[in-house]
């Protein structure tokens, strides 16, 4: 027998050492510093730790993610704590996915629909009352409607000590008597509807999405700062006093023109980041929300520190350390001030596998303090110092460079959230200014502003970058009346004149008319049409993007016939560059379930810019011949071979039945044959899939364990595993290698994210964890009856849920003003006991069809050398 073949089948098969707490992960990490571990909470039956932060005495707080607050000092350099060494906080409370000590106090960020002991979702203060150094008292300073990944999170000090900033994600509901530096008057300001997740993620949330709050420490008055971003875990200030967020993607969107990838954000005063739901996300070139300072790729976002304070060299005492749960990785970025805001440059700094790093803290003793944990997966402390040779002392930071600029913003934004009558004319003149957050804080200042105290002002500009923010202001505080004047004063620009950036500012503050004040009266529509179509194709891509949805709108004859010449151009399709790249699909492939999307998007790439342009023509309702019809529904004939993330092909999907909605009845059998129809391999006949031997038996986490372990040094059978995987109907909901349903997570990079034992005990108990993203909604109606399964779609008077994983194509209708309740179901979509009909031998080679990803040719399948 290969030994080297039965120490590999043993090591991917069983968690030997610690089999319910999953192997320590295998790390990398810069030259000169080291990693250790100095706890292992999972090990210890105290969950799994997600947030962390330090007391005036060193000592070390944390919180597990389902469970209680935990205290300890930090060990001497190459010792490990025991059980003994670690203190459960006596109060009721945990759950927190942010803690934070200031004021003589711990702020706890919950997180739960429940708590502990009534203790739900909100911001608290803990206190020492008697001096006695136990936390005896718990103060409720907010409570949130708000719970799960996309709840409430961080919490960080302000630069100068005297305030409190919160951040939460888009499924937290902004309290009612938040004071606001953005104008109240958010929407989705989309002109066409968006198409919701074609998996119905986040169908229900509107604008603005997740958001940062100040606050006092009383927690008695709240001011929000920044919106729009989806799911932002964290935050911290440089040294110049300048908030960054690291903001999350959504991964199913992956191929799509409106995918946006985990990115760092400069948090000004007022800022909007242009999160909306399903295909309603906003670019960044749209100049009613800021870019971002660094695009990383993909992951998930969880802590963000700046390395103050750490006994590390120079340059990493400036840096920003920004944590990706999914890749195991934190990452540096270098910031440079640019204008009044930065630009930054990304290295690796760490990375293990498996280590789903969650949040960090810079000790004391000037080490940076790590846990990783979340999702019910094993929960470890680590510890990083440096070793190396260089100078570790603590460096005085070069807050010089942008001063300038970065002042000038600050004066602007002083008139943020408030009415001054000396507001206009200080930020008037910025309007026009060649740095875009200036320009922001200006139009901001000016929009808190009474309307008629600058209405004229603004219709009278005449330098064109202005303007064109001028109106945008109007457009967002106006009243429909105003729309004649703003179009009027817009039309004294020469379009073909203005620089590309410009250009992209001027269409969507048309759009912004239109939007806010409704249509535009015929002769509007018809003027605008013929100043817009000589420059439409334009040799940019973003150009044409939002030409042809302007023109769509506004009914031009001629945008159907551009539009497909456009599609049918050979170099039409684009593809974000983070998502092709080598280096990235390369590392990414080693560790998470991205990797396969992406080396399948690398074979199969996705018409991105095609898809944008196609989904706008959907909308168009009139003008076209029948030819136009055909060419226009065989792009999805050929879009449906293409690669994107989960929800890639449904979007697809959404995009052919709302263009067929505007085909005469009699031509849509034709129009259905060239387009090819969506193939949900999930909906295969459940009867016509293989059936295990048995005899079967009821399993426990244990057992299968047993089993793995007896039989690690026999050869396991691809096929037959890939049959007991469709038997154990795990293909009716999941993929693996781009087969199967979409109910569920992708499996194909399951053994690289998770442990045996994670795996093993979602097999055994789905319920034990659920991510929100595949839980389903438990509806109580008013006469009293109840129906639990996936939100699909939501319109504004009736939600559509799947009650079958099983059968995609079930939709059920429940009408809104009958829902007297909804809430996350508790229990997974996943039914339990789904091996029980397996043998021994059946469940091994399932399991090790698992964690070879379906590949026939992994290392588990190597035939044993006799």
């Amino acid at each position: 027998m290969n030994k080297l073949f039965l120490s590999l089948l043993l090591c991917l098969l069983l968690a030997c050492s610690q089999p319910e707490s999953g192997e320590p992960p295998v790390f990398q990490l810069q030259e000169g510093f080291q990693i250790e571990e100095i706890y292992h909470p999972s090990a210890q039956g105290q969950k799994s730790w997600v947030s962390i932060t330090v007391d005036p005495k060193g000592r070390l707080i944390a919180s597990a993610q389902d469970g209680y607050l935990y205290r300890f000092e930090p060990p001497a350099p190459g010792k490990k704590l025991s059980k003994q060494d670690v203190e459960q906080i006596e109060l009721e409370i945990g759950h927190a996915q942010g803690l934070l000590w200031a004021f003589n106090s711990l702020y706890v960020s919950v997180n739960s629909r429940k708590g502990i002991d009534g203790h739900s979702s909100g911001l608290y203060r803990l206190r020492d009352t008697d001096g006695d150094d136990k936390l005896d008292e718990i103060d409720e300073l907010v409570k949130l409607d708000g719970q799960g990944e996309h709840g409430p999170h961080a919490i960080r000090l302000s630069p100068d000590g005297q305030s409190l900033y919160f951040i939460a994600g888009n499924h937290t509901k902004i309290p009612g008597h938040f004071s606001s530096r953005l104008p109240k008057n958010w929407g989705e300001d989309n002109l066409f509807p968006p198409f919701k997740d074609a998996r119905g993620h986040a169908a229900n949330i509107k604008a603005p999405g997740g958001w940062i709050a100040k606050t006092d420490p009383e927690g008695k008055e709240w001011e929000l700062i920044s919106a729009g971003y989806r799911n932002a875990y964290d935050m911290d200030f440089n040294d110049a006093g300048e908030l960054f967020v690291f903001d999350s993607d959504m991964e199913w969107d992956l191929g799509t023109p409106w995918y946006r990838p985990i990115r760092l954000c400069h948090a000004v005063s007022g800022s909007e980041f242009g999160w909306r739901t399903g295909s309603g996300k906003w670019p960044d070139y749209y100049p009613d929300n800021l870019p971002s300072v660094v695009d990383v790729g993909q992951g998930s976002p969880t802590g963000v520190l700046m390395g103050r304070g750490a006994a590390f060299p120079a340059r990493y005492q400036q840096g920003l350390f920004i944590f990706d749960w999914s890749f195991g990785t934190i990452y540096m970025v270098n910031l440079h001030p640019s204008g009044s805001s930065y630009t930054g440059e990304l290295e690796e700094f760490l990375s293990g596998r498996p280590f789903p790093v969650a949040d960090g803290v810079v000790g004391n003793d000037g080490a940076l303090y790590l846990v990783s944990g979340g999702r019910g997966l094993d929960s470890r402390v680590f510890r990083v110092s440096y070793t190396g040779n260089e100078p570790t002392d603590p460096v005085e930071a070069d807050t010089e460079t942008g001063a300038e600029l970065r002042a000038l913003r600050h004066r602007l934004e002083a008139f943020h959230n408030r009415q001054d009558p000396a507001a206009v004319d200080t930020a008037w003149p910025y309007l026009g200014h060649d740095d875009r957050f200036i320009r922001y804080a200006a139009r901001i200042a000016i929009e808190h502003q009474p309307v008629n105290s600058w209405k004229a002002r603004a219709l009278s500009e005449k330098d064109p970058r202005a303007l064109i923010h001028a109106v945008l202001a109007l457009a967002r505080q106006g009243s429909p009346d105003m729309q004649d004047a703003a179009l009027a004063a817009l039309s004294r620009l020469d379009f073909g004149a203005l620089a590309e950036a410009d250009q992209l500012n001027l269409l969507r503050v048309y759009d912004l008319l239109f939007i806010r004040m409704g249509p535009p009266a015929p002769a509007w529509k018809q003027r605008l049409a013929q100043e817009l179509e000589p420059f439409y194709p334009a040799n940019s891509d973003f150009l044409n993007r939002e030409l042809c949805q302007t023109l769509a709108y506004l009914e031009s004859p001629h945008v159907i016939e551009k539009t497909l010449a456009l599609i049918e151009q050979e170099d039409s399709q684009d593809v974000h560059p983070q998502l092709i790249s080598a280096e990235v699909a390369a590392r990414d492939l080693e560790r998470y379930d991205y990797g396969e999307v992406i080396n399948q998007m690398s074979q199969h790439r996705p018409p991105t810019q095609d898809l944008f342009l196609v989904k706008t023509l959907s909308y168009v309702k009139s003008g076209w011949t029948n030819e136009q019809r055909r060419r226009y529904f065989q792009w999805f004939y050929e879009a449906m071979k293409t690669e994107g993330g989960m929800s890639f092909k449904g979007f697809l999907e959404q995009v052919r039945l709302q263009a067929m909605e505007n085909v005469p009845e009699d031509l849509r059998p034709e129009m259905a044959e060239i387009a090819g129809m969506y193939d949900e391999s999930a909906a295969a006949n459940l009867a016509e899939l293989p059936r295990p031997q048995g005899p079967g038996k009821n399993y426990n986490p244990s057992d299968i364990r047993e089993i793995l372990n007896e039989k690690a040094d026999e050869a396991r059978s691809f096929e037959n595993g890939k049959r007991m995987y469709q038997a154990a109907l795990c293909q009716a909901c999941h993929q693996m290698r781009g087969e199967g349903g979409n109910v569920g997570p992708d499996l194909t990079q399951i053994a690289t994210r998770f442990s045996t034992g994670d795996i093993i005990q979602a097999l055994v108990s789905p319920s034990a964890s659920i991510t929100d993203q595949y839980a389903a909604t438990h509806f109580t109606l008013k006469d009293g009856k109840t129906l639990v399964g996936r939100v699909l779609q939501e319109t504004d008077s009736e939600v559509f849920i799947n009650q079958n994983p099983y059968d995609p194509n079930q939709k059920v209708g429940i009408p809104k003003d009958q829902i007297e309740s909804r809430e996350l179901s508790p229990i997974s979509i996943m039914p339990p006991g789904l091996l029980n009909r397996l043998n021994e031998e059946e469940v091994a080679d399932l399991m090790a069809y698992l964690l070879a990803g379906g590949d026939p040719q992994h290392e588990i399948y190597q035939k044993p050398v006799q």
